[in-house]
């Protein structure tokens, strides 16, 4: 039986996630505007693809944007700084051209070594304060010059500015290296990790974003793209299931990346005319999580920082949710396509 999914709307949901506001195009593949396609396969092959490159270099440049003027004004503070990205940007896996990002903004008067390091120089300092300091400084300047943007001051780990010239969100998050062992002895970024300000709890948080980014393209490479296909899909699944249904569906994109990484290449390795098949290869591992409990609590997420399923990770319920929404749209392939094909196994689509 066909489920209750709006197809139509999710199509439409698609294309505002990928048109331009200036020109008004929309960045989809030749094959979109083929009625040759059902609604359906038209949603899983578009939302499995990558953003336009030209788009990304904007968000990107946009960034280039606020640094103008925060690296000058910090410095008159005495703060100097060097910047990074974290997130669905950089691996390639968001999907809206006007994308949020999370820019690092990483304070280089200081360093958190890893024991049994010891600093030559000790820093004498508060790097809470010094970060605290830093963040209220950058959202002064911010909004003496951003003044048609929304800044939005409220988020513990994250100033966060939009609208405007911008034309996107733009999380900047204050940090300092953390300098590891193995970072230290091969002086390999992978191993480096920085210690975000996390303000309304006085602390800072230990996260290995360069590692994380590393793994999901290294994985990605070895399966021929499909790791990050999948991934945006799902991202666009989770999205579309609030937008058309009401579903919330409470998974982070680091969680969902996190999933898919874990996934074996085996049942990645496929070709284009065989994308279809990915949901069922995810139907299937999802399902393994759900029921095997041992096997889900051994999954860690990509970067090996921690259990995916855990109190401030994922929550099994939401996967339920999330696999809930794929096995609707396995099913609603299957229904529209007898007498054609009867399982994803047999179908062979040659959508580009």
């Amino acid at each position: 039986m066909i489920s209750n999914k709006n197809y139509k709307k999710r199509i439409e949901n698609l294309r505002t996630r990928r048109q331009d506001d200036l020109t008004k195009s929309i960045l989809v593949s030749a094959a979109f505007n083929k009625t040759t396609y059902s609604e359906t396969i038209r949603y899983v092959y578009e939302a499995m693809q990558e953003i336009d490159p030209d788009y990304t270099k904007r968000t990107y440049e946009a960034c280039e944007k606020l640094k103008v003027h925060l690296t000058p004004g910090l410095a008159e503070a005495g703060i100097n700084l060097t910047y990074d990205y974290q997130g669905s940007v950089p691996n390639n896996i968001h999907i809206k051209l006007y994308s949020d990002i999370d820019m690092l903004a990483i304070n280089t008067e200081f360093e958190t070594l890893q024991l049994p390091q010891v600093p030559a120089n000790p820093y004498q300092g508060d790097p809470v304060k010094e970060l605290k300091k830093m963040r209220q400084k950058s959202h002064q300047i911010l909004d003496t010059v951003y003044t048609a943007c929304t800044i939005d001051n409220t988020h513990s780990k994250a100033l966060r500015i939009s609208g405007g010239s911008l034309q996107r969100q733009i999380d900047i998050v204050f940090c300092n290296y953390y300098n590891s062992n193995e970072y230290t002895r091969t002086k390999n970024n992978y191993y480096r990790g920085i210690n975000i300000l996390d303000r309304d709890n006085d602390q800072r948080i230990l996260n290995y974003p360069f590692a994380h980014i590393y793994n999901i393209n290294q994985k990605d490479q070895r399966v021929d793209g499909n790791e990050k296909r999948l991934i945006r899909f799902l991202k666009t699944l989770k999205a579309d299931a609030k937008e058309d249904s009401g579903i919330k569906i409470d998974l982070s994109s680091y969680d969902i990346a996190s999933l898919i990484y874990r996934m074996d290449d085996a049942d990645l390795l496929l070709t284009s005319k065989k994308y279809l098949l990915l949901l069922n290869k995810c139907r299937a591992f999802f399902n393994k999580i759900i029921t095997d409990k041992a096997f889900r609590d051994s999954l860690q997420v990509a970067n090996g920082t921690r259990a995916i399923f855990c109190s401030e990770g994922a929550q099994l319920s939401e996967l339920v949710k999330l696999n809930s929404e794929l096995n609707d749209v396995i099913e609603d392939i299957l229904f529209e396509s007898k007498p054609i094909f009867e399982t994803l196994d047999k179908a062979e689509i040659n959508y580009f």
